[in-house]
């Protein structure tokens, strides 16, 4: 049996996990971290507005960071062959203001992918979500012009190739355009400012602008439930078929794969990735996690749930099922990267998230770093 994960499915497709800056940064970064932690969520409650028939939202508190060396850390450099920011490469970490630009969490990961021999992603270009509020401003108090912000959007992603474009293998450019309500793009009432003020050809601009700044990089449009969700998944096909009509080089669909211990079917996942793949597409999966919670209504959340033995086991189950999906999609020259969104339960986002005050356990690797059943069964593929 391989020693690490990676080892396992070398002759198939890299396995990736996204990588918190916190486990990168040192004691006295971790606390000004957290109170500033602290501060946003006061802010936060502050100025938070309940929407009309949600349940009353109950505030997880943050909480202090371990010192020393996180377990994660180490485990993210044995068994990955492919690492990701989980934040710090998103714009609202990176583009700091018209001509300012903070670096500094991106270089840490291509240090720490460089040491442990290992490729790295970039996540993301352009998302509605995490993106600097004033890049839509004009600063006088209005929205930003078509030709304003077009112009701040093609420095960005002219900036950040020109320090990476060798180091990256690949580039999420446009992050979950697909809208849940109608399955078409999402637009300004569905939280774009992109597209608000750029219209839907933002889309098409933002892969020509990456294939120049990237030329050596894949180029992924990247997006959620599209295994899980039929309309969802033909709204994709219908988009990224039309550009490759109109010549936007975009190369491949990533398939986040924030899924549960049910749902969906293996077959679903297997449709969705060849679904693509029709198209000459290439398919990686970028995000994904096995949580213990169908949680069907976010509204009224599955209750917590013991992580005993018989979980562990039906999770490891379900894991294995999804792996050797991709073994096949892989042979068929369909998938080429696994993406895991997180290493340890601990620092899973999907703690608190819907369900305030209730962890999950999504991943490979316990709350403490110890090897669950389902990274046994992986290991032994």
């Amino acid at each position: 049996m391989n020693k690490y994960l990676y080892e396992s499915f070398k002759d198939y497709f890299r396995v990736g996990a996204a990588v918190s800056g916190i486990i990168l940064m040192s004691d006295k970064e971790r606390e000004v971290l957290f109170e500033n932690m602290k501060k946003r969520m006061e802010e936060f409650k502050k100025n938070f507005k309940p929407q009309p028939g949600m349940p009353e939202f109950k505030f997880p508190e943050p909480q202090p960071f371990p010192a020393g060396e996180m377990i994660d850390k180490k485990l993210a450099a044995e068994h990955f062959n492919l690492v990701v920011a989980e934040n710090e490469c998103k714009m609202g970490s990176v583009y700091k203001g018209p001509d300012e630009f903070d670096f500094t969490g991106a270089d840490r990961l291509l240090k720490f992918a460089r040491e442990n021999g290992q490729d790295m992603r970039w996540h993301t270009l352009v998302w509605h979500n995490q993106s600097p509020r004033w890049i839509f401003e004009d600063g006088n108090g209005g929205k930003a012009s078509k030709e304003l912000l077009e112009e701040r959007l093609k420095k960005y992603i002219f900036a950040v190739g020109e320090r990476y474009r060798d180091d990256i293998c690949s580039v999420d450019v446009v992050n979950e355009c697909i809208s849940d309500k109608n399955f078409i793009l999402r637009d300004g009432a569905d939280r774009s400012q992109w597209f608000d003020i750029l219209g839907p050809e933002y889309v098409d601009k933002a892969f020509f602008w990456a294939k120049e700044a990237f030329p050596k990089s894949s180029l992924v449009i990247n997006d959620y439930n599209l295994e899980m969700i039929e309309g969802k998944r033909q709204g994709m096909y219908k988009l990224v078929k039309g550009m490759l009509e109109r010549g936007v080089p975009v190369d491949t669909v990533g398939l986040q794969m924030h899924i549960n211990i049910q749902n969906p079917p293996v077959s679903e996942i297997e449709e969705t990735i060849e679904l693509y793949g029709s198209l000459g597409l290439n398919v990686i999966v970028t995000e994904m996690e096995v949580s213990a919670y169908l949680d069907k209504d976010f509204e009224h959340p599955d209750p917590r749930r013991e992580y005993d033995q018989a979980f562990l086991e039906q999770q490891a189950e379900r894991y294995a099922q999804i792996f050797e999906c991709f073994k096949k999609e892989a042979k068929a020259g369909i998938l080429k990267d696994v993406v895991l969104w997180g290493i340890t339960d601990k620092m899973s986002w999907k703690n608190n998230f819907p369900a305030p005050g209730r962890g999950d356990a999504p991943l490979l690797f316990d709350v403490e770093g110890k090897e669950k059943s389902a990274f046994n069964r992986l290991l032994g593929l």
